[in-house]
């Protein structure tokens, strides 16, 4: 309990008399009179001062006899404002917790002025220190809360206290400061706050162990209220191949990583502090896997087969072959490109799609299987310090035949002698002829055989087999020449024949 002035000093006696010599010099003991207060410290503290003097004057005439009469004479003592209010102690202090209510006493500061009435009377003010008036002071020098308080905000006060005594007149008023030091402790009001960004990336084939990100919470309260230790949900669990030290938050990778398989994670972390009862926060943390070239691209099916015909136009598509790689970005784009078995470039292929088309004018008879080696290669070349991976596979391409060849006689031209008058045996057999055709069989090099010009009525020529036989004897003195003229004719579907005279 504080003690406030509230008991006026009592003198132990109602009233005092004292006798004095007349020939009393000047500093003589007259006497002593005494007061007590009950009230503490500078309360009690009794000063005394003569308010007032009270003479009988006597006045006597030289008659004889002599006569006289007496007055009583007050002569009081008028008090100046000479004296300025005076602090005890000179400087004061305390500590409050910052959830205080409103108007909670904090400090009590006293301050004493031996002047009397008006000049002695103390008003109290806070003059400095309390810039959002978060404290007010009353009349006994109490200083009380005005607002809630946060030590978050602004943990200690100095505050000037001036005491200014009540002289009628103000411009003679007097006063003295004192400071006032008040100290807001801590209460566990404030959880931690996460700081730091709640994302972040990681090359997938990092190494176990390595501290891919420092996850950071603050919490402004003081002491073990702002201690943060740190836990993460599902710790080691194999959905979550991560692990944060309680204390210092490092985020650390605990298993292997592969984006193919997984390619985020939101992990869900908590920042506890150590208060009585603790506070917390959460927080997600997505982690995206970056992805490495890990795999390469992968033909499906390993062999492709595909037949055109020798007479397609150039940019004539044959096949489209198809390879897949599951990294991301350049690393999983494919280009194609034609690796081996086309020394003439006969054929391209799409980097892109992986379209194979006629780049020349193909001959059946001059090629007629292609064995060709397809590769597809990532693009992980086009960034620095990266491996191309690529898959090769086999394209077998045929040539169908057409029939653009035509019969050609193999020896031309043919020359026979027949006797005159003899139909030669062998159902007069005089000469085979034989026509060559370049395209396949079974059509285009079966050649059959006619006679185009000639006489007829003579001879006959065997469709098949190109035998030409004499019908009848013949008579050199009627004529000694015959000039034949032979067709040679394939059974392709777009014939083509050949005249031979």
């Amino acid at each position: 309990v504080t003690d406030t002035n509230d008991n006026p000093p009592a003198f132990a006696e109602p009233a005092y008399s004292f006798d004095i010599p007349e020939n009393a010099l000047r500093g003589f003991h007259v006497g002593v009179i005494g007061a007590t207060d009950p009230d503490v410290g500078t309360n009690a503290a009794v000063t005394y001062t003569v308010q007032h003097y009270i003479l009988v004057v006597q006045a006597q005439d030289n008659g004889y006899p002599s006569l006289s009469s007496t007055v009583t004479v007050y002569c009081n003592v008028v008090d100046l404002n000479d004296n300025a209010p005076i602090f005890d102690p000179m400087s004061y202090s305390n500590e409050i917790f910052e959830n205080a209510p409103i108007n909670s006493d904090v400090v009590t500061v006293s301050a004493t002025d031996i002047d009397s009435g008006s000049n002695g009377r103390i008003e109290y003010s806070i003059t400095a220190g309390d810039d959002n008036d978060d404290f007010q002071i009353m009349g006994n020098g109490t200083i009380r809360t005005r607002r809630s308080l946060d030590r978050e905000s602004k943990s200690t006060y100095s505050l000037v206290v001036t005491a200014r005594d009540c002289a009628n007149e103000p411009e003679k008023r007097l006063s003295s400061t004192v400071q006032v030091t008040i100290v807001l402790k801590d209460i566990n009001d404030l959880a931690p706050e996460f700081v730091t960004p709640n994302e972040t990336s990681v090359a997938e084939n990092i190494p176990i162990n390595t501290v891919i990100m420092a996850i950071k919470a603050i919490d402004r309260d003081e002491g073990r209220n702002g201690y943060v230790e740190y836990l993460l949900d599902n710790q080691g669990a194999a959905t979550s191949p991560f692990t944060i030290g309680q204390a210092d938050g490092l985020l650390r990778v605990s298993a292997q990583l592969d984006r193919e398989t997984k390619s985020n994670y939101e992990l869900k972390v908590t920042a506890k502090d150590r208060g009585d009862p603790p506070k917390m926060t959460q927080s997600q943390i997505l982690i995206n896997v970056l992805d490495e070239n890990d795999n390469s691209p992968i033909f499906d099916p390993k062999q492709y087969s595909a037949a055109i015909a020798e007479n397609a136009s150039i940019g004539a598509s044959v096949l489209q072959v198809s390879a897949t790689d599951i990294d991301e970005g350049a690393n999983g784009r494919v280009r194609f490109s034609i690796a081996a078995g086309d020394d003439n470039r006969d054929f391209t292929i799409s980097e892109d799609s992986g379209v194979v088309r006629v780049a020349k004018n193909l001959n059946f008879e001059r090629k007629s299987l292609y064995a060709i080696t397809v590769r597809a290669e990532d693009c992980a070349g086009d960034t620095e310090n990266s491996e191309v991976r690529f898959d090769t596979a086999r394209l077998s391409i045929t040539i169908t035949d057409i029939n653009d060849n035509p019969p050609t006689f193999l020896d031309s031209p043919y020359l026979a002698y027949v006797m005159e008058n003899v139909i030669p045996p062998n159902n007069g057999y005089v000469i085979t002829v034989r026509a060559y055709d370049a395209d396949t069989p079974p059509f285009n090099s079966q050649v059959r055989y006619f006679l185009k010009e000639g006489d007829t009525d003579f001879f006959k020529i065997n469709a098949s087999t190109g035998e030409i036989s004499l019908l009848r004897a013949l008579d050199r003195e009627m004529q000694e020449e015959y000039i034949l003229t032979l067709v040679a004719m394939d059974t392709g579907k777009c014939e083509i024949n050949f005249d031979y005279l």
